[in-house]
């Protein structure tokens, strides 16, 4: 089980960082939006994102991201940090988009070194296996104790 946190104002916040980039931010269509990270006592937050969204190249032909140049959709991988403390809009939210999900966890990976992570997957499957294990084994006391 994943830990999913409906984050409305992060993904706000990316969709307008995309609208900034040469992305038109409202046609994003996040298929994750999780809490990656978390530094004591959460002020500054790291949220891994999926995202399908259209290119648009910007007036000086630049893409400034260094994804791809040709306009169209694009399914991009992102890290966002959120730091609360900020109090401008434009300090507030960082955000790196990356090709591949390889690239998106390297940074990951280097980005929350010193913060409290939330781990998904062996953790998690490991937790459903031992609920499982738990289950089978209560309904296999109670068929044996009725012969008994």
């Amino acid at each position: 089980m994943t830990l999913s946190i409906s984050n409305q104002s992060t993904e706000a916040d990316v969709r307008s960082w995309l609208n900034k980039n040469g992305f038109v931010g409202k046609t994003a269509k996040f298929s994750e939006l999780e809490l990656h990270a978390i530094q004591r006592p959460g002020w500054v937050q790291v949220f891994r994102f999926c995202v399908r969204v259209k290119y648009r190249p910007l007036d000086d032909n630049e893409n400034e991201v260094g994804l791809s140049d040709q306009s169209g959709w694009q399914d991009v991988f992102g890290v966002a940090v959120e730091d609360e403390r900020e109090r401008e809009e434009n300090t507030r939210t960082q955000i790196w988009l990356f090709k591949s999900s390889v690239e998106r966890e390297e940074k990951l990976n280097l980005i929350s070194t010193d913060l409290l992570t939330c781990k998904t997957g062996q953790n998690g499957k490991l937790l459903e296996t031992i609920i499982f294990i738990l289950i089978v084994l209560s309904l296999t006391f109670f068929v044996l104790s009725c012969f008994y």
